[in-house]
């Protein structure tokens, strides 16, 4: 019986200690203030603390140190009930002012702890630092920042900042007045974020696109992974925007002339080429030849016994314009030099 009463009074002394309580003075003596907080036994409180003796029915702000001393009070204290109010009441500004600037001072498990103008300690979360992960994280320490107030928990005076979140509202500020200034057919340069298999995914001053890969080259023969890598500045064309979604359809081949258009006078049947082998089907070679079109040589038109090697560069003759099917049909030339 005694251990629960025991862990009762803990519990409830928990819930107290960061709390402020406005408790009445009840008794007063050289040395100590009695005070009546709606606990089960009074508090006190040291004069010299206070700095002057209160009068008695004096509402006081405390909050409780110990839950009980030998004497049987509760020790209470008007020094941790001021911290604690300027506290609530700074984090109080912070929260309506919603944003913070400070520098990066410690790294700590899971992010790191950041001084901020305020003059108190924050956190920021690891998977808050940045859009990207963050990879170096001692890179960051140091750096003076700007970040948003994601939460206050005043009992634990605990206050988490995202400067991700802050970045992810003013990109989304900024595609909303891209997009408004954008039209279709524009020519724009980007920066490529990702490549994949299917397509090639640009960021255009903030707004997402997609170049898929049937509109990487006019010869349909290139990959994604052919023609850019991760962070190139590249020019696209915008096919489509799709304002519901606040993203771009976009075309790399678009921003030059289709060399169809003028096939004629890129290629004439006999003339000399020479291609690089794209790929290979059951049927021949698809040849990747100059200006961006695509060559094919069937199989039947190989002597005997030759293979062609993938990404290997080969001379050959124009048979045929196929401009149904969009390709320059080839002949083996006669001692091809490799």
């Amino acid at each position: 019986m005694e251990g629960e009463f025991a862990k009762l009074l803990e519990e409830s002394f928990n819930r107290l200690k960061n709390e402020v309580i406005t408790g009445t003075v009840v008794k007063v003596t050289d040395r100590e203030a009695f005070i009546d907080f709606g606990w089960k036994s009074e508090g006190v409180v040291p004069i010299k603390e206070l700095g002057y003796k209160p009068q008695i029915g004096e509402k006081i702000d405390v909050c409780v140190v110990e839950p009980e001393t030998e004497e049987g009070y509760a020790l209470l204290s008007v020094n941790c009930a001021r911290s604690l109010k300027e506290w609530q009441q700074l984090a109080d500004e912070i929260e309506k002012k919603g944003i913070v600037r400070g520098r990066i001072r410690q790294r700590v498990r899971g992010g790191y702890k950041v001084q901020i103008e305020e003059g108190i300690t924050v956190f920021l979360p690891m998977s808050q630092v940045d859009i990207m992960p963050v990879t170096k994280p001692d890179d960051w320490l140091d750096r003076e920042i700007e970040a948003k107030v994601l939460s206050v928990d005043r009992k634990r005076k605990s206050i988490v900042i995202s400067r991700r979140k802050l970045l992810e509202e003013e990109r989304a500020k900024k595609r909303k007045e891209t997009i408004k200034k954008l039209k279709e057919g524009d020519i724009v340069e980007g920066t490529v974020k990702n490549i994949v298999d299917f397509g090639i995914f640009v960021d255009v001053d903030g707004v997402d696109g997609l170049v898929h890969k049937t509109d990487i080259s006019w010869s349909g023969l290139k990959t994604p992974f052919d023609v850019a890598k991760i962070g190139d500045r590249i020019k696209v064309k915008i096919k489509k925007i799709e304002h519901d979604k606040e993203r771009l359809v976009l075309s790399l081949k678009d921003v030059k002339e289709d060399p169809w258009e003028k096939i004629e006078e890129l290629f004439k049947p006999g003339m000399e080429v020479e291609g690089t082998v794209a790929k290979e089907d059951k049927k021949g070679y698809w040849i990747e030849l100059p200006g961006d079109v695509a060559g094919y040589i069937p199989a039947t038109a190989l002597p005997k016994g030759v293979k062609l090697k993938y990404h290997h560069r080969y001379k050959f003759i124009v048979d045929t314009i196929d401009k149904e099917k969009r390709r320059v049909v080839l002949k083996w030339q006669e001692n091809p030099q490799k």
